[in-house]
């Protein structure tokens, strides 16, 4: 490869508003330049991790550079990945290949949960959703998706979440950074907002922080691959007969042996 991507900033900009925010990317290009740079957006709460989602920008590179800078507009309260692309040929039809390899191969991507409002600079910060890890039921879990946040140090969190519009019975951790919902409904919507409390002393009851900003999920649609199944399931596809398998967990097909009904 003659070139190389790197990132060098992902910040959202002021101001903060709950119809939309702007995002300020800034990436280095060093050696040979590709022909242009595409930035894309996937929004967990619209799109599975996998794959690319919508195309936001097309940085050309007909500066000496070597820092791009694009800025993009997403939703607010949303956990995004940003992934920076970088393509050859024409800006309406690139080429599929780079050095004979897949131009997907070459992306570099960054994640950010976008504010619907600026946080105050109080004494107790709301703690921040910083990562959600949507997965689908395997052998060994249930389907569930996981909430991390970054916070500064509090005796308890609570979490706040919805299905699909409706509350769910709150979560309550306690000295963590991550809680688990579970079990979830494949392809149903979900919300997500944390808050930290100290404890008060004498009088039991603790001091909490406001909520810190909602971020949306989706819950993924379970494995239709038998051999993608195994394996998240731990299981080498080749180690052992199917049939021995859905004899050992009691299912009568394979559909019910990978929870498809």
């Amino acid at each position: 490869m003659s070139f190389q991507l790197e990132w060098v900033s992902l910040q959202q900009v002021k101001p903060f508003k709950p119809d939309g925010a702007q995002l300020l990317i800034q990436f280095r290009v060093l050696g040979l330049k590709p022909d242009f740079v595409q930035v894309y957006a996937v929004n967990y709460g619209e799109t599975t991790p996998s794959g690319l989602a919508d195309l936001k920008d097309a940085v050309p590179m007909d500066s000496p550079g070597p820092i791009y800078t694009s800025v993009i507009g997403v939703e607010a309260a949303a956990f995004y990945t940003i992934w920076l692309c970088p393509r050859s040929g024409e800006k309406d039809s690139p080429d599929d290949q780079i050095d004979e390899q897949y131009w997907e191969s070459f992306c570099v991507g960054q994640t950010i949960v976008t504010q619907s409002v600026e946080l105050p600079p109080n004494q107790r910060q709301a703690p921040m959703i910083t990562a959600i890890d949507a997965e689908p039921a395997t052998l060994t879990q249930p389907d569930r998706i996981t909430v991390r946040w970054s916070s500064q140090p509090y005796d308890k969190f609570l979490i706040w979440w919805t299905q699909n519009g409706e509350g769910n019975a709150q979560g309550e951790v306690n000295s963590s950074s991550s809680w688990i919902a579970s079990p979830t409904v494949p392809g149903a919507r979900y919300t997500f907002a944390v808050k930290g409390g100290t404890y008060g002393g004498v009088l039991g009851n603790y001091l909490y922080s406001d909520w810190g900003p909602t971020v949306k999920a989706k819950a993924p649609f379970h494995y239709s691959s038998l051999r993608q199944y195994l394996r998240a399931s731990g299981i080498n596809p080749g180690a052992q007969g199917l049939r021995s398998l859905m004899h050992q967990h009691h299912q009568p097909s394979v559909r019910r042996f990978m929870k498809l009904s």
